[in-house]
């Protein structure tokens, strides 16, 4: 197991959970790109921060986490969906596998899409 948190910048968009691409359907009414949105995850809880506030996912109100991608390498990201949220985040991130690859060193399964 992990020891220390993981840390990351990148971009934030609040969308309706049920939205699974990018696309028809994908309304953000609340987004920000890089450098304004934080991305924290340890074992015990995730944190996406920015200027809206905190979205926070533990292991009793998670709903899922998946990848999203929007454009291959310039825009991908990690959508989280918490129980006690009515919209999902989507954290967009620079090195969108290294993101994965903590979050799931951490013990959080990560959907493919």
């Amino acid at each position: 197991m992990a020891d220390t948190d993981f840390t990351t910048r990148g971009g934030i968009a609040y969308v309706d959970r049920q939205v699974e691409t990018w696309g028809s359907g994908f309304k953000s009414h609340r987004h920000a790109t890089w450098p304004f949105a934080r991305l924290r995850a340890g074992t015990k809880e995730i944190v996406v921060s920015s200027m809206f506030g905190e979205f926070r996912v533990t292991r009793t109100n998670l709903g899922s986490i998946s990848r999203f991608g929007r454009v291959p390498v310039l825009a991908s990201g990690v959508k989280f969906v918490a129980d006690d949220h009515q919209e999902a985040v989507i954290f967009w991130a620079v090195r969108v596998r290294k993101a994965v690859e903590e979050l799931r060193r951490h013990g959080w399964a990560v959907e493919d899409k």
